[in-house]
């Protein structure tokens, strides 16, 4: 006999049944197979998008610098920074003073604290407003030049709109400051003609300045005492309930104010300037009757101090000048932090009226 026919196994007979599950079972291995596959390409393309996401703030940083510096480097302007959004803009700017008294040749630097504290564009300009009184290097040391008395500011770098002022005043060897004339002040009693002359002008004994009325540009009485004394009394009275009011901006001259004007000009426009800073001789703050209160910006609207302000100010002869919704009354924007003194029993007068300045005199604030 042939010894391979007893070593071969007989084949076993497939049936249509047995070979349908085979099918069956080979197409789930396929379907398990490209499952796999496809999940393992998209945890590939996952991890490539994560990788590419690690790469952006690099670039992002690098392209952002390049425009900064591009920027600085073709304008005097300091770039603002509008987007509230950005951790970067500069919205508030503290002192830890706001008045310094030096003797000729010494020296005294504020300090500056500029929020959010997070922001990495804290750069400061410094001017003084007269550099033969008393100069400022580019970190805020000041030094006194010769006695008199002048204004030092500091403004943000990263948002112009935001700055605070400090009184300088520099005395000479004996102690003795150059003098300044006094500001009229605006008590009840006081009578005055209610008409324009060369010079100034008064309505119903209050002396007037906005868009319509012009101080004379070599009017400079510095800030008025009277008006400085009762915001003193203003800012302890607040202080005694806990409250923070200081005085960030008071008296400015005709060229202070013109350099301020033209800086808000060249970088917004003199049509949206006007709705918010005052041409150089239209500026209350020339007449030394006017104060800026803390932030001078937006931020200040709605705080405690905001609102005590705008119940208590009249009971020491200060009035909110630019009230909200009054604006084409006043020719400005709302302005919080801008107050002005007339006086008690006058304040309180137009206090209780609601009216604005412009509205309780019948007169107008519109540039000619």
């Amino acid at each position: 006999m042939d010894s391979n026919y007893y070593n071969r196994r007989p084949r076993k007979r497939v049936t249509r049944k047995m070979a349908r599950r085979r099918q069956l079972t080979a197409l789930a291995v396929i379907l398990i197979l490209l499952i796999v596959g496809i999940a393992l390409i998209c945890n590939a393309c996952s991890k490539n998008d994560d990788d590419k996401g690690d790469t952006k703030p690099s670039v992002t940083t690098t392209t952002t610098t390049t425009i900064t510096t591009t920027t600085t480097t073709t304008t005097t302007v300091p770039v603002v920074t509008a987007d509230p959004n950005d951790p970067n803009t500069i919205t508030g700017l503290t002192l830890d003073k706001y008045s310094v008294e030096v003797q000729v040749g010494e020296k005294d630097m504020p300090w500056v604290t500029m929020t959010p504290a997070s922001s990495t564009e804290k750069g400061e300009i410094w001017v003084s407003s007269d550099p033969t009184i008393a100069t400022v290097d580019h970190i805020g040391n000041i030094t006194g030049v010769s006695p008199g008395s002048c204004f030092v500011t500091v403004t943000s770098e990263n948002n112009p709109a935001i700055y605070a002022e400090v009184k300088v005043t520099v005395y000479g060897e004996t102690g003795g400051i150059a003098q300044t004339s006094e500001t009229p002040t605006n008590a009840d009693t006081t009578e005055a003609p209610s008409a324009s002359s060369a010079e100034l002008t008064y309505i119903n004994g209050i002396l007037i300045a906005n868009k319509t009325y012009a101080l004379p540009a070599d009017y400079a009485p510095g800030l008025d005492k009277t008006t400085e004394s009762q915001f003193n009394a203003l800012s302890a009275a607040a202080a005694a309930e806990g409250l923070n009011i200081w005085l960030a901006s008071g008296y400015r001259d005709y060229d202070y104010q013109k350099r301020i004007y033209n800086n808000y000009s060249s970088i917004y426009g003199s049509d949206t300037a006007d709705t918010f800073s005052a041409r150089p001789g239209h500026s209350e703050h020339q007449t030394g009757l006017a104060i800026d209160v803390n932030s001078i910006d937006d931020s200040f609207a709605g705080t405690p101090e905001a609102e005590w302000l705008a119940v208590h100010a009249h009971e020491y002869g200060f009035i909110i000048r630019y009230p909200k919704g009054k604006e084409h009354i006043t020719g400005y924007k709302y302005e919080p932090w801008h107050i002005r003194y007339l006086g008690v029993d006058t304040a309180t007068k137009v206090y209780n009226s609601g009216l604005t300045l412009e509205e309780y005199l019948g007169i107008t604030s519109s540039y000619q």
